[in-house]
């Protein structure tokens, strides 16, 4: 996980809870606020920018710790600032970046090897600023919340094309794929259900959530924060907050098999 405020990245041993971590900082003391983690082609990429540019794409050889935060520099638009970065294990050599300051959001596919990066489609598509990226198993789509328009739009990763539409509703902001295709689609919702849940291609949710009020709590309803869903076979796992406790987490787990 990326560490923002300590410029690292954490490794966590989920058998013995033990943690690693990789430094990835400047050595002049200028932050570097590392934002988001994925692994392709036997390297881990991360994603990087604090509130002000610059920023980009930076990669660590496991092995050897060795770090580079320039890869992204002459092979990519030069507007990264702290990128979402998505990938599958059946596509080791595909890495779907998306910008998390502009609007309308700004995606790029690239190639990567253990040593290059290289932009292979770029596409500024009609929404807003890129919440989470969730690639197909596959590694054909990708689903991109971004705030507006008002439904999850899949993208083909080849070219960026969109190809469908999961229809949600107001201000989508996370999304999430099973090993079988199966999507989780979640949005801001104050007033509406939080989470749907379509087949591959659907365009009818087969189920919903609302998170509302956790027991005996009669402040403000919770509502799903940016990127906070993940699956485990039947379990959605969902990351809620209250408005009135930004800060204040908690963790949401629905059983889809109960």
């Amino acid at each position: 996980m990326a560490l923002v405020d300590s410029d690292g990245i954490a490794i966590v041993d989920l058998a013995t809870y033990a943690v690693d971590w990789y430094y990835v900082g400047t050595h002049d003391g200028v932050p570097t606020c590392p934002s988001d983690v994925a692994w392709a082609a036997g390297q881990l990429w991360f994603g990087w920018g604090c509130d002000t540019y610059p920023g980009g794409i930076g990669k660590v050889d496991p092995e050897t710790r060795a770090y580079d935060l320039a890869m992204a520099q002459g092979r990519t638009d030069s507007r990264f600032s702290a990128p979402l970065l998505a990938t599958v294990p059946s596509q080791p050599a595909i890495l779907i970046a998306g910008v998390t300051n502009t609007t309308p959001a700004l995606l790029f596919r690239l190639e990567v090897t253990p040593t290059e990066l290289h932009q292979r489609a770029m596409r500024w598509t009609d929404g807003g600023f890129v919440k989470q990226l969730a690639v197909t198993p596959d590694g054909g789509q990708v689903i991109v919340p971004s705030g507006a328009p008002y439904y999850h739009p899949v993208l083909r990763t080849s070219d960026l094309t969109e190809v469908h539409r999961y229809p949600t509703t107001h201000y989508p902001n996370a999304a999430a794929v099973r090993s079988d295709g199966l999507v989780v689609a979640g949005i801001l919702g104050y007033y509406d259900k939080d989470v749907y849940i379509f087949e591959p291609g659907g365009s009818t949710p087969i189920a919903t959530y609302e998170f509302g009020h956790l027991p005996n709590q009669e402040t403000w309803a919770h509502t799903l924060v940016d990127g906070g869903l993940a699956w485990h076979g039947d379990r959605i796992y969902a990351i809620t907050e209250q408005l009135s406790e930004p800060d204040n987490v908690t963790l949401r787990i629905r059983d889809l098999s109960q």
